[in-house]
């Protein structure tokens, strides 16, 4: 696996040298001359690092183009590094300064730049965010090969998305766009559609209501209005400490249990909602094993 990375410069000459020094450590390396260009680039490319020189055609323009970069949710957590040839004592914007979490500048290096130690900064990065970057890029591209020009294919490569990521990430909704070369709203078109496909990172919990004939005469409605008072949230959403994620089913198949709801792999049965605030508690406390249920 080769890890990518942009170089934005309009020095040609420095662009060549660190080019070549990179590649010769089994980077792949590609460039642009200028803030639009390396922005384009960006999004056409999905490089697993950025060096962005902070002054060319005018000496904001680097700024301006983390910026940009900062400011688009498909490219904004590929980090940068910022190479300026400005003297020392240089004041950067506030909000340009390294490791501010909402930003991709994660460090300033100035020119003449010490290959060695740029060296260095690259793979702390690459370490850090740009290795997962690939490997997860890599695994979109592979699913999206695997159902290349067959009926159907967007709903199955979601599919295996979700097998993955226990939910479809935006980030990786707009790496699809770049792959499949499709709008981003073909891909949430069918998200929605599909009560399976989730926007949101499960909790570490996932309770089941059921809601099947024999459950929806038995109090399940009663149940579910419970949970939604004890959790805080609505069916297909996730409470805040991503502890539990709550959804509806048509059927767990326990039909003589009514109502029932599932947590994870174990059911309980002919619940009452005085029963619910017990059973949550178990899960909720550290290193408590939870309810009498029955295995699923």
């Amino acid at each position: 696996m080769k890890n990518k990375i942009l170089i934005i410069d309009d020095d040609q000459d420095f662009l060549d040298a660190i080019k070549l020094f990179l590649e010769s450590k089994g980077f792949t390396v590609f460039s642009a001359a200028n803030g639009q260009e390396g922005f384009r680039a960006v999004k056409e490319e999905a490089p697993d690092l950025i060096l962005l020189d902070m002054v060319m055609t005018y000496k904001t323009e680097g700024a301006e183009t983390a910026r940009a970069l900062a400011a688009d949710a498909a490219v904004r957590e590929i980090p940068v590094i910022l190479v300026t040839g400005a003297r020392r004592g240089f004041s950067l914007p506030f909000e340009l300064k390294p490791d501010k979490k909402s930003l991709p500048v994660k460090a300033v290096i100035e020119k003449p730049v010490d290959p060695e130690a740029l060296l260095k900064t690259v793979k702390t990065y690459i370490a850090r965010i740009g290795g997962k970057h690939r490997r997860e890029i890599e695994g979109i591209d592979h699913i999206a090969e695997k159902w290349a020009g067959k009926k159907g294919n967007l709903i199955m490569i979601l599919h295996e998305i979700q097998n993955m990521y226990g939910y479809v990430p935006r980030e990786v909704s707009f790496e699809l766009c770049r792959i499949l070369n499709i709008p981003l709203a073909q891909i949430y078109e069918v998200i929605t559609f599909y009560n399976y496909f989730k926007l949101e990172k499960p909790g570490k919990h996932t309770i089941s209501v059921c809601m099947g004939t024999a459950c929806y005469l038995k109090g399940a409605p009663v149940i579910l209005k419970e949970l939604n008072n004890i959790l805080n949230i609505k069916e297909g959403h996730t409470t805040k400490d991503r502890l539990f994620h709550l959804q509806v089913v048509r059927c767990l198949g326990c039909c003589g249990l009514a109502p029932v709801i599932m947590i994870d792999n174990k059911i309980y049965g002919k619940l009452k909602k005085e029963d619910l605030v017990d059973i949550i508690s178990g899960y909720s406390a550290p290193e408590v094993s939870a309810g009498k249920g029955v295995s699923g």
